[in-house]
């Protein structure tokens, strides 16, 4: 088990020097090259690999195995945990993974998720530029957004749209009440409307997106079959039984300005201009071998490498695998393909 609990940002990994006394997955990835030790958090800060050393060596002597086992258990262990995660909001609710696109953000993201994805099958990893902030850009990029509820029993009949309607109509009004209080005109709000069905007497009940305008008698034989199709592809299985709603989800949304990213030219492949040295690093399942050091500042679109190689930015360091190419698209996001998936 990793952990078994967080160490936190106070005191943090070992590596921060501030008093950690257990190994992190930060940890295990310094100690296995992944991390420059003389560019950690971006040259800020001092890492203490003394003290990783210490934790590493002392785990390994508790587990009776090498630092270097021991640390790549660690990582392992993690992706583990990180893939079972992945796999239970797609797999497990129906969906083939390998028809998507894994996007890896966070100061730690880059460092795993090429990793998961071959573990998953995914042939793509996509590490958006300044990853270590995308939630916050993320933030600055939603629109204004009010969700709605309302727990409402109504059995899945020919009479069913009008108390389903009547309801919708209800809770959207209400919503444009509320946008109203804050300045924000009726004409720039949106609506989608969700419904929570169950087969007849069930205790969990599961979300279904409901057709847009009006709700009438014609509309209630494709919400039951919207539903039955959402519940067979998260549960393998339909039921003939009677279909009955438990609630209302209205997501009641107002668009703000959002500032508009342009596209750069595409420029020569060669990566060479970015690339700052060489060094051994630990790929774990594929052993140590040396990578190229790619400082990411000096990475522009169109550039492109083959692994294995390491992307090093101030917040973010990206882990290229083998048989895996990478390349830099016109808004300076990084596109990993698997070449092997």
């Amino acid at each position: 088990n990793v952990g078994p609990q967080s160490a936190g940002a106070e005191p943090g990994p070992m590596a921060y020097g501030k008093g950690g006394q257990h190994v992190t997955t930060t940890d295990a990835n310094l100690w296995l090259g992944r991390i420059n030790k003389d560019y950690f958090c971006g040259g800020e800060v001092q890492a203490d690999t003394a003290a990783v050393q210490s934790g590493i060596e002392s785990l390994a002597a508790t587990l009776g195995v090498s630092p270097d086992d021991a640390a790549r258990g660690i990582v392992r262990v993690a992706n583990n945990n990180m893939i079972n995660a992945l796999k239970l909001i797609s797999i497990n609710r129906g969906y083939d993974v390998r028809e998507f696109t894994l996007l890896a953000f966070g100061g730690g993201g880059a460092m795993h998720a090429v990793a998961l994805a071959q573990e998953l099958g995914v042939k793509k990893v996509v590490v958006p530029s300044a990853a270590s902030v995308f939630s916050a850009w993320g933030m600055l990029m939603c629109d204004l957004r009010r969700d709605f509820f309302l727990t409402k029993l109504v059995e899945m009949n020919a009479d069913a749209h009008s108390s389903i309607a009547a309801a919708l109509a209800e809770i959207e009004r209400g919503a444009l009440d509320t946008f109203a209080q804050e300045g924000i005109a009726a004409d720039t709000i949106t609506f989608q409307r969700f419904g929570k069905f169950r087969y007849q007497n069930q205790e969990h009940n599961t979300e279904v997106l409901l057709p847009a305008g009006a709700i009438d008698a014609g509309s209630i034989g494709d919400i039951i079959e919207n539903f039955h199709e959402t519940y067979e592809r998260e549960y393998t299985y339909r039921l003939a039984a009677p279909v009955e709603l438990v609630g209302l989800h209205v997501v009641a949304t107002s668009e703000v300005g959002k500032l508009q990213l342009e596209a750069q030219a595409i420029g020569p492949a060669d990566v060479t201009p970015a690339i700052k040295g060489h060094r051994p690093v630990d790929f774990a399942l594929e052993g140590v071998h040396e990578a190229a050091v790619i400082d990411a500042a000096k990475l522009r679109p169109g550039m492109r490498c083959d692994g294995p190689a390491i992307v090093e930015d101030e917040g973010t360091t990206t882990v290229v695998h083998l048989n895996c190419s990478l390349e830099v698209d016109p808004y300076f996001n990084l596109q990993i393909t698997l070449q092997s998936a």
